[in-house]
């Protein structure tokens, strides 16, 4: 049986992660059609902080998906 691991790009910080099948290191966020690392997503718990803000609105523009309402935190909301 071949042991294929499937590898993704974290879409905010560009690191490589196992994702699928049975080991996903990461988070897919449909509302943002997004895929994060594990690191980001546990890292950013209370939104998308100034460390990858300019990542994450290159990703809405490429999308174009509208940019969401900041928190009480002024940080984007994960999901």
């Amino acid at each position: 049986m071949a042991s294929t691991k499937f590898m993704q790009s974290c879409g905010l910080c560009g690191a490589q992660f196992q994702f699928g099948p049975h080991i996903y290191d990461g988070k897919h966020i449909a509302s943002y059609q997004l895929t994060v690392c594990g690191g980001c997503w546990r890292g950013n718990h209370d939104g998308w902080g100034p460390m990858v803000e300019k990542q994450f609105l290159a990703h809405l523009k490429a999308k174009n998906l509208p940019v969401p309402a900041r928190n009480s935190d002024g940080w984007f909301p994960r999901e």
